[in-house]
């Protein structure tokens, strides 16, 4: 990835959680699929309070994911409780709720394969 000089005060735990409680609690008071540039916007105002590097710059947590995780959208495509709408030049997430349910934030479930493409058996 290239950014393995940062150093985040935050476990890779820790920063799992923290994504996942921000992202869905984002996408339950929408209720229906929002854009992904709308969703990093909502994602990094309400995860300020987080100090997330222990130097004096500001890194906003997008930036984590990005590092840690490879960007918003392939951390959103590892669990299977986002859904991801490509149509056109636009991107949409939205939540699964049915899926929900069973999740628990602390060891959420990952998809079955790491394909980005359909596997059919």
């Amino acid at each position: 990835m290239g950014h393995n000089h940062f150093k985040w005060n935050i476990s890779k735990e820790k920063g799992i959680e923290i994504a996942h409680t921000l992202i869905t609690e984002i996408l339950k008071e929408t209720n229906k699929p929002m854009p992904l540039n709308e969703l990093v916007f909502l994602l990094n105002s309400r995860s300020k309070e987080y100090k997330i590097h222990p130097n004096k710059k500001h890194n906003c947590f997008t930036k984590y994911l990005k590092v840690v995780h490879g960007g918003v959208v392939n951390f959103l495509d590892d669990y299977n409780i986002y859904g991801i709408i490509k149509k056109s030049d636009e991107i949409k997430v939205v939540l699964m709720e049915d899926l929900l349910e069973d999740f628990d934030i602390i060891n959420p479930p990952k998809r079955i394969t790491k394909d980005n493409e359909w596997v059919f058996i």
